[in-house]
């Protein structure tokens, strides 16, 4: 065996994955990870959290600020209830099923893998945020004329009652969804430069208009794109682990391997 070099193929899939399994033992991934968190980790969480609790003492000035340039600017008051459809979990599960019948008309296998990793995203980002707005009990700013207020768990079963607004601003609902789905489409098609730019302006415009629109604070933002970009990188990241296959072989000429990547 006088050398060895590495054999690079793409196959075919020998067999369906579980949709619904891989998203099962994704969600226990994500809720045991920080039990595995690395230095590195917390490189980028500890000020990740560190700018969340700076913005949240700031929120209602803030705030306030953002309403003022949203009064004095007609485009602003025009554009902002628009864009801000983008984060609706609808407009996710559109998306998804768009690039799913692209993939079909045209026999496109990575947009058919965009819209099925578009709706796991979608499945996880919807669990987590859901766990901290029944946690955090933070109203939103809408429903308060622009005063901080945090029920905590107690509000756990008020905001069925009383109305959802009082007790479920944090963190942004629209914004995880947004960037959790600009996210997988960036990292899909990041051989073309302009998709990632488009994709994250896109949803970092959508989570700034739910500030404008009265229905967040800009750390219920900030966190939740923070949260989407992230829980999207680590599906990606699984997956794709998932369907690589390593096979190292024998032949005249050497060892080999043999790597393929089922779709």
């Amino acid at each position: 065996m006088s050398g060895s070099f590495l054999l690079a193929e793409k196959g075919n899939k020998s067999g369906k994955s579980n949709f619904f399994k891989d998203i099962l033992d994704d969600e226990v991934a994500i809720w045991t990870s920080p039990a595995h968190l690395k230095a590195k980790d917390l490189l980028f969480w500890v000020p990740v959290i560190t700018t969340t609790l700076i913005i949240i003492a700031n929120d209602e000035n803030i705030y306030a600020q953002f309403q003022d340039f949203k009064g004095k600017n007609k485009w602003v008051q025009d554009l902002s209830p628009q864009i801000t459809k983008l984060g609706d979990g609808w407009s996710s599960v559109f998306i998804s099923g768009a690039f799913y019948l692209g993939g079909l008309a045209f026999k496109n296998e990575r947009a058919k893998e965009t819209a099925r990793l578009g709706l796991e995203v979608l499945v996880h980002t919807g669990i987590i945020v859901q766990v901290g707005k029944h946690l955090s009990g933070r109203s939103r700013p809408g429903a308060t004329d622009g005063v901080d207020h945090w029920y905590g768990p107690s509000a756990f079963f008020k905001r069925y009652d009383e109305g959802f607004t009082k007790y479920d601003a944090f963190p942004s609902g629209h914004t995880i969804t947004v960037w959790g789905m600009a996210t997988v489409i960036a990292e899909e098609y990041k051989d073309k430069p302009y998709v990632p730019v488009i994709s994250y302006t896109l949803a970092t415009l959508t989570g700034l208009s739910r500030v404008t629109e009265k229905a967040h604070w800009l750390s219920d933002v900030f966190l939740g794109a923070v949260l989407g970009h992230t829980i999207a990188k680590f599906i990606i990241k699984r997956d794709r682990n998932r369907h690589l296959m390593v096979n190292p072989y024998v032949s005249p000429q050497g060892i080999k391997l043999e790597i393929s990547y089922s779709f």
